[in-house]
């Protein structure tokens, strides 16, 4: 069989996996340059040798050096051969120099690290069949969440998630009464009390050490008079009367999704509102073929499987149910209406659910 093999699909094979692999390097090299400012120091567009670099950011020449290189063979910095300057163009600063974006991927790199870091657990739970849960993922998992969900989650939906649900935003104004499913470190709901003081929030999750964060984020924030946390499990949480149910990047994770969206229809107001909020992918695997799609897959069968299964999930929704499966659970749930929510969020679906 090995005599019938084509040379060159070989080749291929090898030249993917060094990609993925110089890939997963680079995205440390990012990390770097967000850490230490060092795509702030090239924001303004200027030619800098290596020295110029150092002297800006404030580290060591020789690192600036072999960074420079790294960034100049992976396409985002300029290298002038003849002067031995490196520039770094708009479109790459716009994204590597810009606070929330660069929070983003210093998020996402922070996330994939402790992926890295976790990994044994998967790899035994591969084995016996257990899950993974949340609360044994390295602290660095729960930073870099965060950091995510502050860059992308809390801008979007302040200013644009929340006014595009029909009827919602002035209820909120008017004083309404919001649960956040999977709060995590409350980041989404401190928000929402900032921008609208007269209602009251109140964010669940099954994580301990997460709610004790949020708690401290809220009295920093100086929004604990009306935002409050509870350690619950998601299908089992208080209250009653809710205008507004969130699950932000949190359904897929479940144990029991359809025992969650059963137990959020029960606590909602006649006429409240729920908003799931999921990646923007296709129904179909096929449809999923690429860097997103590899993104998610991966995410899902490292962190977010394990993590549903550790929850007594037997077919987890993984990372990348799609608008198909999603309604099907809500359905299932008991929700009469299942709306696709009709705004710019390339990475997101938003699902709007109706008793």
């Amino acid at each position: 069989m090995t005599a019938m093999l084509d040379a060159a699909d070989v080749e291929q094979v090898i030249g993917r996996l060094l990609s993925d692999m110089a890939a997963t390097a680079g995205l440390q090299m990012i990390r770097l340059g967000v850490r230490t400012g060092l795509w702030q120091a090239l924001a303004d567009g200027a030619a800098l040798t290596p020295a110029e670099l150092a002297e800006r950011a404030g580290i060591a020449e020789a690192y600036a050096r072999e960074w420079l290189k790294h960034q100049a063979v992976s396409g985002y910095v300029d290298h002038d051969p003849a002067t031995q300057r490196f520039t770094l163009p708009a479109a790459v600063a716009a994204v590597l120099a810009d606070d929330t974006q660069s929070a983003m991927v210093d998020g996402f790199a922070g996330m994939l690290a402790a992926m890295a870091k976790d990994h044994i657990l998967v790899e035994d739970a591969y084995r016996s069949g257990y899950g993974v849960g949340w609360h044994q993922r390295s602290a660095e998992h729960w930073l870099g969440m965060d950091l995510v969900t502050r860059a992308e989650v809390v801008p979007a939906l302040v200013s644009a998630w929340i006014p595009a649900l029909d009827g919602v935003e002035d209820r909120l104004r008017g004083g309404a009464t919001v649960a956040d499913i999977g709060c995590g470190y409350g980041a989404a709901l401190i928000a929402l009390a900032e921008a609208y003081p007269r209602s009251r929030f109140i964010g669940f999750d099954y994580h301990d050490g997460s709610i004790a964060s949020a708690r401290k984020a809220a009295a920093a924030a100086g929004v604990a008079d009306r935002v409050t946390f509870e350690v619950a499990d998601a299908a089992a949480f208080g209250g009653a009367g809710y205008d507004l149910v969130l699950f932000v990047d949190a359904l897929h994770d479940l144990g029991d999704p359809v025992g969650a969206l059963r137990r959020t229809r029960e606590a909602l107001a006649p006429d409240g509102t729920a908003l799931l909020v999921e990646f923007a992918v296709a129904d179909r695997l096929e449809d999923n073929a690429n860097p997103l799609g590899r993104l998610l897959y991966a995410s899902s069968a490292l962190v977010c499987s394990p993590n549903a299964i550790a929850h007594g999930a037997t077919d987890p929704l993984g990372s990348a149910p799609g608008e198909a499966r999603l309604t099907e659970v809500a359905t299932a749930a008991g929700f009469g209406r299942v709306h696709r929510v009709d705004v710019d969020a390339p990475l997101n679906l938003l699902l709007e659910l109706r008793p």
